[in-house]
């Protein structure tokens, strides 16, 4: 489902499909893209475009809260209502005991994961008391590599010593990972070789830079209003962009109806046909992001293959595009053979009962100030040194390592 949630003054009226219309109509009282707004300092400052503002009297807590309170409400819903699943009762006995497991890029970290703790608590997703021993969290690449795991023909590949790449693209983030295979037998042992890499890349920054060309393109046409662009946008989302592949010439916005014809812009019976062009410069920006973030991760190692998933994973476009770049140095681009947009929610799932990740890589340098005898190892501290009274001769500040970043 979208994630969108519409207020009128401060309060909710609608979540998920029923707000597309109400932003569509005025996208300022709607909350979207709101995801950006938790993003660490470090990774909204590689933005290239200001983030869309929250609703007036509306805070991020607040519009977090009431998208998984919904999503909460109907998931409980949907298996109440059917009861080959489960029924009422058991909904019931099993919710305080229910464990929750929230997927988030691999960039944030404690800070983020304190905030969407308490907004489980307040959307009832999980009480207080258990929130800290029923709620966790996993990185979208790691459960994404679960979910390939279960699905893909990874395990046709994968042998003992097989070093690999996740890439795990969504909606505003890409997420890359390099795992090492311990272990193909089952069950599968996977340790993480390196710091994963998270870039502002995702399928969102596609769309934008479609709704800045389709602009350009129709600034002087009565196809430019707000409402057209935004019917377009939402063609282009839905199958242009995910359809577009390497030299297609003709990449159709079915947007309108007969009436809405203009020859001089090219628009007839409601439709537009972008160049190979047009398309593939709204692509252009992310994919060499993504190029980079990938090249950054596995330059200097043996990496055979690239497991590429998420939303816009599905885009053949993408996938040409980084056979194009890593083909030549012998790495297999593999995506997986089931849909993948809910790769990060349906791996979670899978990764809290079979754990096939071992071990990871630091992403920081763990350890503590201490005191230590005083060799001409620290005779740049000479003036640091003190004596004990036992007579050993110490210096400060000497900071001893517990675990390494990698």
């Amino acid at each position: 489902i979208p994630t969108l949630v519409a207020y009128q003054y401060g309060e909710v009226q609608a979540c998920g499909e029923e707000a597309v219309e109400a932003f569509e109509d005025d996208k300022s009282t709607v909350a979207h893209y709101f995801k950006l707004h938790l993003h660490p300092d470090h990774m909204k400052r590689s933005l290239s475009r200001p983030i869309p503002p929250l609703p007036p009297n509306v805070t991020l807590q607040q519009a977090y809260t009431d998208i998984m309170s919904y999503m909460f409400r109907h998931t409980r819903e949907f298996f109440e209502s059917r009861p080959g699943y489960i029924n009422t009762n058991t909904w019931s006995r099993l919710q305080n005991s229910m464990e929750i497991i929230l997927a988030t890029p691999n960039g944030w970290d404690i800070k983020e994961q304190g905030f969407l703790r308490r907004v489980a608590i307040r959307a009832g997703l999980i009480s207080s008391s258990g929130a800290e021993t029923r709620l966790t969290f996993i990185t979208e690449a790691e459960a994404s590599i679960h979910f390939a795991l279960h699905h893909g023909s990874i395990r046709n590949w994968l042998r003992q010593g097989a070093m690999f790449a996740v890439v795990d693209a969504g909606g505003s983030t890409v997420d890359s990972t390099l795992y090492v295979c311990k272990s193909a037998q089952t069950p599968v042992r996977l340790e993480e070789v390196a710091s994963s890499k998270c870039v502002q890349a995702g399928g969102i920054f596609v769309d934008e830079q479609a709704e800045i060309v389709l602009k350009q393109k129709f600034r002087n046409s009565r196809f430019g209003t707000s409402e057209y662009i935004a019917a377009m946008i939402r063609v282009f989302e839905l199958k242009t962009k995910r359809l577009f592949t390497a030299g297609k010439s003709s990449n159709v916005i079915d947007f309108g109806g007969p009436g809405d014809t203009d020859n001089a812009v090219g628009v007839r019976r409601g439709k537009v046909s972008l160049t190979a062009a047009e398309v593939a410069s709204c692509f252009a920006v992310p994919i060499k992001d993504i190029r980079d973030s990938v090249r950054s991760l596995i330059d200097s190692r043996n990496v055979q293959y690239l497991v590429l998933v998420g939303g816009f994973g599905e885009s053949t476009y993408l996938r040409q595009e980084l056979e194009s770049a890593f083909g030549t140095r012998g790495v297999s681009v593999i995506v997986a053979e089931e849909p993948s947009r809910k790769a990060a929610a349906e791996g979670a799932s899978i990764w809290h009962i079979t754990h096939n990740v071992k071990a990871r890589a630091a992403r920081y340098t763990y350890g503590m100030h201490i005191w230590n005898d005083y060799t001409d190892t620290y005779r740049e501290r000479f003036d640091l040194r003190q004596t004990k009274p036992s007579g050993r001769v110490v210096v400060d500040g000497i900071f001893s390592t517990w675990v390494k970043k990698v």
